[in-house]
Parts: C-alpha cells; sequence; structure tokens
C-alpha cells in the first residue's frame, strides 16, 4: 500500500459507474477515497456535470429505482467525500474533447497525482502522438491518466 495519500481527479463516467454498479470497479474506486486513502477533488463544474449526466433519460432509464433524492443523496455522498476547489482557471485547451477540459483544469489546479477515466479522450493523452498529446505530457509530467482498473493496481502495490 501507498503511505503518501493520492491527490485524485474522477471522471464523470466514473461515478456514473458507480452508481449503476456498486459492486464494479469504479465503486471501489471511491470506495477508496471514502476509506481516507486519497483525497478526492471536485468542483462546481464537474458536480453540475455528474448532475446533469445521471439525469440524463437514457441513464435514469437505467435506475428504475431511483428517485431524485436518492440521486441528490448520491452527489452528495461524493461532495461529502470530497475537497471542494472554488476557483478553477482554465489551464489547457483540449480540442479533440472541450468537455474535458473542466476534468484537466480541476486536476491541475489540485495538483492531483491521478485522474481516473474510462474516456478514451483522455486516456489518449498518456500515450497519443499528437501535439496536444505531448503539450500535455510536458507541461503537466506528475498528472497520469489511468483507467480505474489501473488505479486500482496502481494503489494496491
Amino acid at each position: 500500500m501507498l503511505t503518501e495519500i493520492l491527490r485524485v481527479v474522477f471522471d464523470c463516467n466514473i461515478f456514473l459507474q458507480a452508481l449503476l454498479n456498486p459492486n464494479g470497479v469504479a465503486a471501489k474506486c471511491v470506495e477508496f477515497v471514502r476509506n481516507g486513502n486519497a483525497k478526492l477533488f471536485v468542483s462546481k463544474a464537474t458536480l453540475e456535470e455528474i448532475r446533469d449526466v445521471i439525469l440524463r433519460p437514457n441513464i435514469l432509464s437505467r435506475l428504475p429505482d431511483a428517485d431524485e433524492f436518492q440521486i441528490e443523496s448520491f452527489i452528495e455522498h461524493i461532495i461529502n467525500i470530497s475537497t471542494f476547489i472554488d476557483s478553477v482557471p482554465h489551464k489547457f485547451d483540449f480540442e479533440r474533447d472541450p468537455k474535458d477540459e473542466i476534468i484537466i483544469d480541476l486536476a491541475v489546479q489540485a495538483e492531483a497525482d491521478y485522474i481516473v477515466s474510462r474516456d478514451n479522450d483522455l486516456l489518449d493523452l498518456m500515450t497519443g502522438y499528437t501535439d496536444e498529446c505531448k503539450d500535455f505530457r510536458r507541461r503537466f509530467r506528475g498528472l497520469k491518466i489511468v483507467n480505474p482498473v489501473e488505479f486500482l493496481a496502481i494503489v494496491e502495490e
């Protein structure tokens, strides 16, 4: 196990998957944070995205027993286990997927060690050959983007 507390930012898809599958890998990532083993960061923009995605009809249809109170309770749980960063200045232009800029900007502002995501646009920043990918790695050397399986493997070493 790691002796230092990792600083992490979860992409919205991690929270969504944790909600949809409480026994899955994404839920284990959230549990890792809840147990105090990592410091999770959120912002107003990321919380709004989580709420927006969960309330989409195609997602709600996968949560037939969920009501507004349960969804708000889930979001409150995220807030309670996270550190809120009020001011998140724009740090990185991500032409491939500008919607992901809020995740990158938050991670940079929080001085996060990891972004955990299943989004290939974000994951490709670590291995891609485009100028955008190279610029990301050059500018933010300490920030790694991993999928939830990789994250759990790292923290269990």
